[in-house]
């Protein structure tokens, strides 16, 4: 009851606040303003294709939060300069267990799976003034708890379209921890083959977004969104 009242709630959050969407510019590079307007500084540019988290529109413009060479960035686009990942065509829930779930449409399937956290495979860095609260797991940023120990973690990622298997890497799952895989959405740009895989995570106060990339095969990207 609990994992569903949370789910619940996410969703609801997700509503209210953002969605992913991908750059999708008819000059291919997307300017990236400092404020929602015209005379605004441009601080960045975006490939098509680019993953970004969408808030509430100023205007004819769009708050955004990506992430580029590493660095968690924010600013406006024009607000018809980007597609939501939702406008892609979605599978649907063919299977759940206890630790998994299944989407599929036609040939194509995607199983995502989670197990229970295990402390003794992960080293630990804590807050100095704060003993008891985790930094840095593996010497690495980390979701779903707000300085508290995980408990459970994503498993794998398995997309299968016809014979052919794709496995989402270890680094694509690394540092997410507290999966609600009942919330996963699976969206496939059939004309560029590409999937967008994702799911709205929580423990409570470490709530979270993650979406995956995977074109032609080949696992691209992830983008971690705080939306709610």
């Amino acid at each position: 009851m609990k994992q569903i009242l949370t789910f619940i709630h996410l969703l609801c959050c997700s509503f209210s606040f953002g969605q992913f969407a991908i750059v999708n510019d008819k000059e291919s590079v997307l300017n990236v303003r400092e404020d929602g307007q015209t005379s605004s500084k441009v601080v960045d540019k975006l490939q098509n294709g680019h993953l970004i988290y969408c808030f509430e529109n100023k205007g004819n413009w769009t708050n955004i939060d990506y992430v580029k060479k590493g660095k968690e960035l924010n600013g406006y686009i024009y607000k018809d300069r980007y597609k939501l990942v939702s406008n892609f065509p979605a599978l649907t829930v063919s299977k759940k267990t206890a630790t998994s779930i299944t989407l599929k449409k036609a040939t194509i399937e995607v199983t995502i799976t989670q197990s229970k956290f295990d402390k003794k495979e992960h080293k630990f860095k804590y807050i100095k003034e704060y003993p008891g609260q985790l930094q840095l797991i593996d010497n690495k940023q980390y979701w779903g708890r707000d300085g508290g120990m995980p408990t459970t973690q994503f498993e794998s990622v398995v997309i299968k379209v016809g014979q052919k298997t794709i496995k989402l890497p270890k680094i694509a799952l690394e540092g997410l921890y507290e999966p609600s895989i009942y919330s996963a959405e699976v969206n496939y740009d059939k004309a560029n083959d590409t999937f967008y895989i994702q799911t709205m995570n929580s423990d409570g106060a470490g709530s979270y977004e993650v979406i995956w990339k995977v074109e032609k095969g080949v696992y691209k990207h992830r983008l971690v969104a705080y939306g709610f």
